[in-house]
């Protein structure tokens, strides 16, 4: 698959998810309202006003969700009518396999890395000897 392929469907099962939480924000806040009505029901206002407020805290979440959705909707529109040689504009080149010389270039890399390692523990190690010997020269 090339990029624009993988970029396309990445979005659609985005604007899918989106849509799915909307669809379990929806069923919490006919839960929540229907607990409202019921506290309603047997006179527990404080409890009815509660499970309002957090239905209506779902009925929000939900219309942001479907926002969001129908915003990646036009986005993968676009992506799909985008002709392939636009859609790259901007965008770092993609990766190509390593060359000889890129892989060679990285052994050096870490090899200098290892060798700073090697002696930030070689100088961590004599600090700590050094402090040894001066803790052991005050007790003396």
């Amino acid at each position: 698959m090339d990029e624009r392929h993988v970029a396309l469907v990445d979005a659609m099962a985005g604007e899918h998810r989106l849509r799915r939480q909307a669809v379990r924000e929806a069923q919490e806040a006919e839960l929540w309202t229907a607990r409202a009505s019921m506290a309603q029901s047997r006179g527990l206002e404080e409890m009815a006003t509660a499970a309002q407020a957090r239905a209506e805290r779902h009925l929000r979440m939900e219309r942001l969700l479907l926002a969001r959705a129908d915003d990646m909707r036009v986005e993968i529109e676009r992506m799909r009518q985008a002709p392939p040689a636009t859609l790259g504009l901007g965008r770092a080149p993609p990766l190509s396999e390593a060359t000889l010389e890129s892989r060679m270039a990285r052994l050096e890399i870490e090899q200098e890395i290892e060798a700073i390692r090697v002696a930030v523990a070689a100088r961590g190690s004599t600090a700590s000897e050094s402090e040894q010997r001066q803790a052991e020269q005050r007790q003396d």
